[in-house]
């Protein structure tokens, strides 16, 4: 029997990750403000960033759903590492057009901080995983079009890996489920480090 998996981000990606494996998450959005966040932590490297972010979205939604009190509670939180800068969602046409002008025929790094908590005893574990993307040297009209579909405006780094912009990553050097939100070898490695078996999220009736 299943036991039950809330997942504290309204990212589809994440989601469809998680059902791809038979996981069906309770959503349930944080809602913190991460860019007073991001300020208090100007001085951080970019991975300890996304691991503040994602240990701060599990906080806010343990505390604000006290009723809360079985199964498991994963957050995350992705950036792209371009040029020792970090990228997350450029969410205006002109940012995107300007990010994939720079970013093409050259690398990035993705990070992804991923936070567990176990519901019954608030035990909580983080994560950092990172991939290195290589990015296809694509056209100026390619890019305008890419952006024209709004795809790359809410997602970290303006690109996705299992949607339109798969077709402009050339490769990918470390985990690809990393790239789409979550890394599942690492989720399955911190949910047994919290006790619990990955096969149990299963939701096979």
């Amino acid at each position: 029997m299943s036991f039950p998996v809330i997942l504290a981000s309204n990212s589809p990606a994440r989601l469809m990750l998680l059902k791809t494996q038979k996981i069906n998450p309770i959503v349930i959005p944080s809602d913190v403000n991460e860019k007073e966040i991001e300020k208090s932590l100007k001085d951080a490297s970019i991975t300890n960033i996304v691991q503040e972010l994602s240990i701060a979205k599990a906080k806010y939604v343990l505390e604000n759903n006290v009723s809360l009190a079985e199964g498991i509670l994963i957050a995350a939180d992705s950036m792209l590492e371009f040029e020792n800068k970090s990228y997350g969602k450029p969410l205006i046409a002109e940012s995107a057009i300007k990010r994939w002008k720079n970013m093409r025929g050259k690398s990035g790094t993705l990070h992804t901080g991923h936070t567990i908590i176990r519901l019954d005893n608030k035990q909580s574990i983080s994560k950092v995983v990172s991939t290195k993307v290589f990015f296809a040297n694509i056209d100026d009209e390619e890019i305008i079009d890419y952006v024209a579909t709004t795809e790359p405006l809410n997602v970290a780094g303006a690109f996705t890996i299992d949607s339109l912009g798969a077709a402009f990553i050339s490769k990918v050097e470390g985990d690809h489920s990393n790239v789409i939100g979550l890394s599942l070898p690492i989720v399955r490695e911190m949910v047994k480090e919290l006790g619990l078996s990955w096969t149990k999220m299963w939701d096979i009736k």
